[in-house]
C-alpha cells in the first residue's frame, strides 16, 4: 500500500470516490440523493494549503482517500480546528488497515498545522464508521439532532 498526497491528475478519480461515499451513506440517511454525481470539486481543493487530501494506492489503483481542512472559526473559538470531511475506501479493500493509515497521516498534518481539535461527522447508524473513529481516539463532543417535518 502506498499513501501519498493527491495531485491535480487524481481529481477526477477522487470526485468519483466521493460520489461512491455519498451513495454508500444513502443507507444511513434517506435524505441523500443517490443519483448525485460529484464533478469538479477536488480540482479546486488540491492546491489549497488549508486543505489536506491524501490517497491510498494498491496495485497502481486508487483504493481510498481522505479529505480534511482547517475550519474557519468564529471569534469564540480560541484554537484552530480541523475537519475530517471525507474518508472512503473501496469495499473490497476495507480489511487492509487503509482507513487507519489515512487517519494517522491526517493527524500528523493536523499537528504540523497547530490544529488542536479535529471534528468528524458520521451518520449515527453507521456503526462501522463510528467504531473506526472510536478506535482512532475520537470521542463524541456534540450531537446533531434532527426533526423531520414530513
Amino acid at each position: 500500500m502506498n499513501i501519498r498526497k493527491a495531485e491535480v491528475k487524481d481529481a477526477k478519480e477522487l470526485n468519483w470516490l466521493l460520489t461512491l461515499l455519498i451513495r454508500d451513506e444513502k443507507q444511513y440517511d434517506d435524505n441523500i440523493d443517490p443519483n448525485f454525481v460529484v464533478t469538479n470539486m477536488y480540482e479546486n481543493y488540491i492546491l489549497d494549503k488549508t486543505k489536506f487530501i491524501i490517497l491510498a494506492e494498491m496495485d497502481n489503483k486508487i483504493v481510498g482517500y481522505l479529505y480534511g481542512y482547517i475550519k474557519e472559526t468564529d471569534p469564540t473559538i480560541k484554537d484552530k480546528t480541523g475537519v475530517l470531511d471525507a474518508l472512503f475506501v473501496l469495499e473490497e479493500y476495507r480489511k487492509n488497515n487503509i482507513a487507519n493509515n489515512l487517519i494517522n497521516e491526517f493527524k500528523k498534518w493536523a499537528i504540523e498545522e497547530n490544529i488542536k481539535t479535529v471534528e468528524v461527522n458520521v451518520c449515527s447508524e453507521n456503526i462501522k464508521a463510528k467504531n473506526l473513529y472510536i478506535k482512532n481516539n475520537f470521542k463524541t463532543k456534540r450531537e446533531t439532532m434532527i426533526l423531520n417535518l414530513k
